[in-house]
């Protein structure tokens, strides 16, 4: 199985004016931009989700949205493990349930994520990973995904699109 851990794009700072809460922040615009480019750079890749689960906050929703209307396939899929209230063990049984053959791209938040790709690398997470808005790490399992049974592939900040 493939993995695609995907950051939420920019959806500027905390505003409890506009939004009391939080999670219905947006993306900004240049986030929508930002985001386009990368999806646009995965399709390039060839890297086309067989299942796109997302956090099921605004920002990390419009950004699952975005990669597939670019790389088409299946339709984003809330999954409440990606959430501010994120769980890896739910995470990593959800990922345990894919076939072997499958692309799946999960789209978050930090630091929930940088924290997530640190397990999958080593079983204590002891790596430090940063992922910036709109960053995507990809990996790979030889078999169902475990505490550091990963195979990093690539780890990419948007300024690379």
């Amino acid at each position: 199985m493939r993995l695609l851990v995907i950051r939420h794009a920019d959806a500027g700072d905390a505003d409890p004016q506009r939004y009391p809460d939080d999670r219905a922040r947006p993306l900004t615009g240049d986030g929508h931009r930002a985001h386009r480019a990368v999806a646009t750079a995965l399709a390039r890749m060839d890297l086309r989700p067989t299942r796109l689960y997302t956090s099921p906050l605004r920002r990390a929703l419009e950004t699952a949205v975005i990669t597939h209307e670019v790389l088409g396939g299946p339709a984003p899929e809330t999954l409440d493990a990606l959430s501010d209230h994120f769980s890896a063990p739910r995470l990593l049984e959800v990922l345990g349930q894919q076939p072997n053959d499958a692309l799946v791209a999960c789209v978050g938040h930090e630091p929930s994520l940088s924290g997530f790709a640190a397990l999958l690398l080593h079983p204590q997470g002891a790596v430090r990973i940063a992922m910036p808005k709109s960053g995507v790490i990809g990996f790979e399992f030889a078999g169902p995904p475990t505490p550091g049974g990963a195979r990093l592939l690539f780890a990419l900040p948007p300024t690379a699109f």
